[in-house]
């Protein structure tokens, strides 16, 4: 930059000593010529995204990147024509976002907290909004109510997205990319930077092979139901909302099929052929990065066996045109054995049933209206793949709809679904109702300038039976049931939650 400036002035410092020295010339006795224009720059790459809500479109649909842009067929930036010196183009991307929400939450209402960690004397009856319950276990922290949370909250969230690659003797395309997101909290200010995504690739005519901290295929390549900026069943909303403590660690139960927990694996992408592609992938664990240890673990490692094993994932993604009319569709699957032991490295008392998850989507383009939707099911819990169920509980599903339409720089858009899954028996071996939550959601998003969208959402969720525990069933090896949350006077088990959510994003 110093060198920048330090050219800068000396030019101007000899545009003006030019000018003082014509003004004391003699004014020629013609006009001279007029000076021809000077040639026109070269123009900038053209972005090869088609405008959004055309069946072109669909032909440029990012690959594992989210949020940067504009975005190549390949899913990231334009190649710019000068590489650096080492013969690699280096590349920069990302987002930076703004939103604030409005919650009214039926878990906001009062609530339940951890005290005096450690004490010996557990409260055994707490009172909340008129009900009594026995919320406590042996040996851990006392609980004792609380007032309700404040209504109105602001958050920021940003990536940067940073690629590197080049073009081999033989045609061969390779490089690296690497997603610093804000996602570790570890520190406590919830801005610390880690990484989402890294991985290398080596990419021809032959497909594009993967290899490190990334996506599963499955989710790489599902169909989902459309949406407007930052609106769904399991988008921006679930930031304002507690996800963890007496009222269960999961807000949503219908999302896509799972990214594997950005866990160290391999993948395959397929060519495109007669509108078809296919991709598959591999992890040995759900480890990821450089290290021996899982997360935030001093005692449990990567290899212990007490996490995911072999989990696999495969896609079929069709996409196409006819006439006016765009087709996306896809199926996607995903498998993998659950833990063969506790942290103890001791033998599960109930082993989980393994993992199997399968998604299905279909969208349909033309005359800036986009319309679709997804089905789910399998042997999972919480979210689409992640969670294995206890011995002897029913698979999970759920379906979602949407419509969007596109006119211009503005955007609205609807979505509707339900998900369900099995609650196994109370912890005295009753039957309990299976968890059903309802999604309906509104959205609008406007460019405002290249890069900057404005976007607002209404998202409006009822979650019965929301279990406080992980579902089990008495008697099945051991398992030990589970209880349901209370969330008013009348002895209510479903979950409340509407939050209004609206902001601005700027991605590069």
């Amino acid at each position: 930059m110093r060198k920048i400036l330090l050219g800068t002035t000396a030019v101007v410092g000899l545009a003006l000593v030019a000018q003082a020295a014509n003004a004391q010339q003699a004014r020629p006795a013609a006009r001279p010529a007029p000076v021809a224009a000077p040639a026109a720059p070269p123009a900038l790459p053209a972005t090869s995204v088609a405008p959004t809500g055309t069946a072109a479109a669909l032909f440029q649909t990012p690959v594992g990147v989210t949020g940067a842009g504009p975005h190549g067929a390949d899913g990231v930036p334009n190649r710019p024509t000068t590489p650096t010196t080492s013969g690699l183009i280096v590349r920069l991307g990302g987002f930076f976002d703004f939103s604030m929400g409005n919650v009214q939450d039926s878990a906001d209402k009062g609530f339940f907290r951890n005290v005096a960690a450690g004490s010996a004397t557990n409260t055994t009856n707490v009172t909340f909004d008129g009900v009594t319950a026995n919320l406590s276990v042996p040996g851990t922290p006392a609980v004792t109510a609380a007032k309700g949370r404040q209504r109105n909250d602001f958050r920021t969230e940003s990536e940067i997205n940073l690629y590197v690659d080049g073009i081999a003797a033989n045609g061969m395309r390779y490089g690296a990319m690497f997603e610093l997101q804000m996602d570790n909290v570890a520190a406590g200010s919830g801005t610390a930077v880690d990484y989402d995504e890294l991985y290398g690739f080596v990419k021809g005519s032959w497909g594009e092979l993967r290899f490190g901290q990334e996506d599963h295929a499955a989710n790489l390549m599902q169909v989902r139901r459309p949406g407007t900026l930052w609106m769904g069943s399991d988008d921006a909303w679930d930031e304002f909302v507690v996800q963890s403590g007496t009222f269960g660690s999961a807000p949503y139960i219908m999302s896509g099929i799972t990214d594997g927990s950005d866990a160290t694996k391999l993948i395959y992408l397929s060519p495109q052929f007669m509108g078809f592609d296919v991709g598959a992938s591999y992890a040995p664990n759900s480890g990821e990065g450089e290290r021996t240890q899982l997360a935030d673990s001093t005692t449990t490692f990567q290899r212990d066996r007490t996490s995911t094993e072999n989990q696999i994932s495969a896609a079929l993604r069709y996409r196409g045109t006819f006439g006016d009319v765009g087709v996306q569709a896809a199926m996607t699957g995903y498998w993998a054995d659950a833990a063969q032991l506790s942290a103890n490295g001791v033998s599960l008392a109930a082993k989980p049933q393994n993992i199997n998850a399968y998604h299905a989507g279909l969208v349909l383009r033309a005359y800036g209206f986009q319309v679709g939707g997804e089905y789910a099911f399998g042997n999972y819990n919480t979210t689409v793949g992640n969670g294995a169920l206890n011995p002897g509980l029913d698979g999970s599903n759920h379906w979602l709809v949407g419509a969007v339409y596109t006119i211009g720089a503005f955007q609205v858009g609807a979505q509707y679904g339900k998900g369900s899954q099995d609650n196994g028996t109370s912890t005295t071996g009753a039957a309990l109702s299976d968890r059903t939550q309802t999604y309906l959601g509104l959205g609008v998003a406007y460019t405002l300038a290249p890069g900057m969208t404005l976007f607002a959402n209404y998202n409006q969720v009822e979650d019965e039976n929301l279990p406080t525990a992980a579902p089990s069933v008495l008697g099945n090896q051991g398992g030990k049931g589970t209880t349901l949350a209370k969330f008013d006077s009348s002895g209510s088990n479903t979950r409340d939650i509407t939050v209004v959510v609206a902001g601005v994003r700027v991605a590069f």
